[in-house]
């Protein structure tokens, strides 16, 4: 069961986006897809929880997996969750950012693989999951963002959704939306739908965990103005673009989002070459 304050949980700050799942049946199911519909071999690893918030899911949690480390930046809210799961063991809570933790030495500490689960805030939901698919310790990830993001990382080429998110995370493993949210199930109730976001990192993907900064700086140029070219955006690199793309059977004048995330990492090593070179 979801832990209890012995005094009511403090209430949402907009400094941290915060939007509480509300309903515990949808809390529940939540961390039963994210422990059931795996592996078996993944179901005794480390679990880190980013934003346990009220611990709608914390708890559940506690009762399921051997180590959970929770992660929360509100310092009131980490004292409530730290005193509800006292006593539980392998269980703790952490005053921490996401966007600042070293998910490196994280790794290291719980034995080099972890899974991460949590109910992100809408502000910073889509940072904290590109600094997670940095992580070579990371094995998969259940996070809830706001549903117009999840369709951006499901993107497919030739979408007006498609980018950067979907590029790097379909070339780091496999993607799925787990569970649709609407705003009723949270609280205070925002004024968009949100959605659970898989991502199973797959050990072979084409795209390395340590290969992924170096890789962005190319996505986000190629995609910086999407009424131009790929060529035009790459200028420096135009005609090395250009019969990239020939070579792939694409246009020479196509656009970032006609790139299928395969041939944007064969590109983006093409240019790495190219640059080396210069």
């Amino acid at each position: 069961m979801s832990p209890r304050p012995s005094r009511p949980w403090p209430p949402a700050r907009r400094r941290w986006g915060q939007n509480f799942l509300a309903s515990p049946a949808v809390a529940r199911r939540l961390v039963d897809l994210f422990l059931d519909q795996v592996p078996e071999a993944r179901r005794t690893l480390p679990v880190v929880e980013i934003g346990p918030g009220r611990g709608a899911l914390t708890g559940h949690l506690a009762c399921r997996v051997t180590r959970l480390v929770a992660l929360e930046i509100d310092p009131l809210l980490e004292a409530e969750v730290r005193g509800s799961l006292a006593g539980r063991p392998g269980c703790e809570v952490r005053l921490a950012d996401a966007l600042e933790t070293d998910f490196d030495a994280l790794g290291a500490e719980l034995g080099g693989a972890f899974r991460v689960i949590g109910n992100l805030p809408y502000n910073v939901g889509t940072a904290v999951v590109r600094r997670l698919l940095r992580v070579p310790a990371l094995v998969d990830l259940q996070v809830v963002l706001q549903k117009e993001v999840v369709d951006r990382f499901l993107a497919r080429p030739g979408t007006k959704a498609y980018g950067p998110l979907a590029v790097i995370s379909q070339l780091r493993g496999e993607l799925r939306e787990a569970m649709a949210l609407p705003p009723s199930y949270f609280r205070p109730r925002p004024k968009v739908h949100s959605a659970a976001l898989t991502v199973s990192i797959d050990p072979r993907a084409p795209l390395g965990a340590t290969e992924v900064a170096s890789f962005e700086p190319w996505l986000f140029r190629g995609f910086g103005h999407r009424r131009k070219t790929l060529a035009g955006n790459l200028g420096p690199w135009r005609e090395v673009v250009r019969d990239f793309l020939v070579e792939r059977g694409l246009p020479a004048d196509a656009r970032a989002e006609a790139v299928p995330p395969a041939s944007w990492l064969d590109l983006a090593r093409h240019l790495d070459a190219a640059a080396g070179a210069c």
